[in-house]
């Protein structure tokens, strides 16, 4: 491409870019006289950072410019286009799309000047939900509750190999100008050191296929992992303020995950998780997730926790599987997507005492039972569908009851059967 003829594409925009106030300077290139007929945008565009010329000062009017070079002046391009008005904004657009296989060449030439206008990305959630739980034994405990959740997330780039995720979040029921929680979830970074991969600070936990832990914030620990189809992470987190049947405690924890890809189809998971001292946890579990039926996902995990305080309260390990068949899925960028799926859990007293799993499965919550994996046993059954962009209807029934009366209690109400559905919105 002549140079003209870049020039031609780059004049529509000059204007724009370099604004009025750029008067013509001292001549910016030796090889172009002040009477050229490019001068103008010529000298525009060097004062706007769009083109630089060669490095001895020249600037080479007749010389043929390679694809390269002209995507080099669409980056500077858009480096600048927040000085753009709308047309020259859509010219700029037109010329990204045109050297895109350049542009990606340059790599982080070109994302470096792009992250330049805004280095931190914001997204946006906000949950609408109801949910309604059975009675209690004693029958005077609101079992319904209604609440919003707002969440902020944030990312940055702060060096070539290393991100930061941060996340504020608040819940307030409804009706209600007082927040029930309001605080930063997510604070870490993550990256790699040569082939090993890191990830430090406040961050979301998530093990095997989620039987044992899908904790989504406040775990402030270091993780390290590695791998490419055989996938292995370990590493040591610590949750304060948790509740455990009706205790609160800080808690230090180990990890392990190994995560296997044997086939396009196939994933294979092995877990463990532990207290520092096995009080509550010293939980192991393997895991699969099959996709080779078309439009259908199966995923399954069993578990078992050989901890002290399970072994007191169950008399023995507590043990817990559940298994899940999804058909397709609501994808929130395609209005009129659904998944509906159907799934079955079963976990021993003991199992899952500190509430580390949710499985987004409602609650079990009276007076003598904790969490949604301990002592309890039944179906699952929920849809969901994109109701616009960006935004998802869920709804789920849970047809639950509880393994057994842990306190030989008369009359116990085994029934635990649930109902939540919620709305959320991403932007």
């Amino acid at each position: 491409m002549k140079r003209q003829t870049a020039m031609a594409l780059a004049a529509v925009f000059a204007m724009s870019v370099a604004g009025t106030a750029l008067a013509a300077p001292a001549n910016p290139f030796v090889d172009v006289p002040a009477k050229h007929w490019a001068y103008d945008s010529i000298n525009k565009l060097a004062q706007a950072g769009v083109i630089s010329g060669y490095g001895d000062g020249t600037y080479q009017g007749d010389k043929t410019l390679t694809r390269y070079e002209v995507a080099t002046i669409v980056a500077k391009a858009m480096a600048n286009s927040d000085k753009a008005d709308a047309a020259s904004q859509k010219e700029i657009d037109a010329l990204k799309a045109e050297f895109g296989a350049e542009l990606n060449n340059l790599g982080v030439r070109v994302d470096n000047l792009e992250k330049n206008s805004s280095k931190v990305k914001f997204t946006g959630e906000v949950r609408v939900r109801y949910d309604n739980q059975d009675e209690t034994d004693f029958g005077f405990l609101d079992r319904t509750r209604e609440w919003t959740r707002f969440r902020l997330n944030m990312e940055a780039p702060i060096d070539k190999n290393v991100t930061f995720h941060g996340r504020y979040e608040t819940e307030t029921n409804w009706g209600s100008g007082s927040d029930s929680e309001s605080k930063l979830t997510h604070a870490y970074i993550d990256g790699k050191i040569g082939e090993v991969g890191y990830s430090f600070g406040r961050q979301p936990v998530w093990l095997g296929q989620g039987l044992i832990a899908d904790i989504d914030s406040n775990n402030d620990g270091l993780f390290l992992s590695g791998g490419n189809k055989v996938k292995v992470a370990v590493g040591a987190f610590k949750r304060e303020d948790s509740t455990y049947y009706g205790g609160t405690y800080d808690m230090n924890f180990v990890a392990a995950n190994i995560d296997a890809q044997l086939n396009k189809n196939l994933n294979m998971t092995a877990s463990y998780l532990a207290d520092k001292d096995d009080d509550l946890y010293k939980t192991t579990s393997v895991g699969l997730k099959y996709t080779g039926i078309k439009n259908f996902t199966v995923t399954g995990e069993y578990g078992e926790n050989d901890s002290d305080f399970a072994n007191v309260f169950n008399g023995d390990k507590a043990k817990a599987w559940m298994g899940q068949l999804k058909y397709r899925g609501a994808q929130s960028d395609k209005v009129g997507s659904m998944g509906v799926w159907v799934g079955y859990r079963s976990a021993e007293s003991g199992f899952d005492p500190g509430q580390l799993t949710t499985l987004e499965s409602g609650r079990i919550d009276d007076d003598f039972t904790y969490g949604i994996l301990d002592n309890v046993k039944g179906a699952e059954f929920g849809v969901e569908y994109t109701l616009f962009k960006n935004g998802v209807l869920t709804v789920q029934y849970n047809d639950l009851d509880l393994k057994d009366n842990p306190f030989g209690l008369p009359g116990f109400n085994k029934n635990k059967k649930s109902f939540f559905t919620h709305l959320t919105y991403t932007f």
